[in-house]
């Protein structure tokens, strides 16, 4: 924050986080003009996601990050604003929520954090309910003061706000979730595969009850407490998946699990040959 001719200048740094995904990249930072700069954290990106970013004066961190803890923490550690707007290359800011945003700054604004609606468009169409969990959440802290928001040590993690609350903001963050429920069922899939490796590293995996009982609240919470049952047989199939995720994720963690623990048998029987032969010779 510094003064300029009598007047507080606040500036708003946005971070995008990216894994091969130029095709929405350029659009969502194209909606960034208003931000005083853009760091883009390009974690191990195989296509043309970095030279979008940099065509569009991004400033870039590439590299490789298989916790999000880390992907936050260098894109963090980069930016130099005094406020920062967390983005995904899938959502849009749109003119409205700009302007609020630069405005609500301008202000001065108590507490550490704000709240940020979001719109959640699946094949081109909102849908308003069903939206909990991994999935998709109908609202997020994505601006906050640095320091005011805090990432555990997993692959996959939201984050936690940690500090004052300021008032919600009203304008809404458009995301895109995928061109049909089958991007959803792909989501799926790589962050149960995600919330897997945090489980089988966590030491014992908690009981199958357990994960029974989370996946029938999460399904209860997506199509009743969260209204997807507004949404028809697309809020019903989005309550089942969100019901799933708990399922899936102990599936894959206990095969992770069985196929570390044959890596290590068939690594220590080869060690053990090799003793073999040399006291043989």
């Amino acid at each position: 924050m510094s003064a300029t001719g009598g007047r507080v200048v606040v500036k708003l740094s946005a971070l995008v986080c990216v894994q091969n995904q130029e095709d929405r990249l350029s659009e969502c930072l194209r909606r960034l003009w208003f931000c005083d700069e853009v760091v883009v954290v390009a974690d191990r990106c195989s296509d043309g996601s970095i030279e979008v970013a940099r065509r569009h004066g991004a400033m870039v961190i590439a590299g490789i990050f298989p916790l999000e803890s880390q992907r936050r923490a260098a894109g963090l550690e980069a930016a130099s604003g005094d406020w920062i707007l967390e983005i995904a290359p899938d959502e849009r800011v749109h003119s409205a929520l700009a302007w609020e945003i630069r405005a609500t700054l301008k202000m001065g604004p108590e507490g550490d954090w704000f709240e940020i609606p979001v719109a959640n468009h699946l094949a081109g169409e909102r849908l308003r309910g069903g939206w909990s969990g991994p999935l998709g959440v109908e609202s997020d802290v994505r601006l906050y003061r640095p320091g005011a928001k805090t990432w555990a040590a997993r692959r996959s993690d939201r984050g936690e706000a940690v500090g004052a609350a300021a008032a919600p903001l009203r304008g809404e963050l458009h995301k895109d979730v995928g061109s049909g429920m089958g991007d959803l069922l792909d989501q799926l899939n790589r962050l149960s595969a995600a919330a897997a490796e945090d489980l089988a590293e966590g030491g014992a995996l908690p009981p199958w009850s357990r994960s029974v009982r989370g996946g029938l609240s999460a399904f209860l919470r997506s199509y009743v407490g969260r209204r997807g049952w507004r949404e028809g047989g697309r809020g019903l199939a989005l309550a089942a998946l969100c019901g799933l995720y708990p399922l899936l994720a102990h599936v894959k963690a206990c095969e992770v699990v069985q196929a570390r623990a044959a890596a290590q048998a068939g690594t220590g029987a080869r060690d053990a040959g090799k003793v073999v032969r040399l006291g043989v010779g």
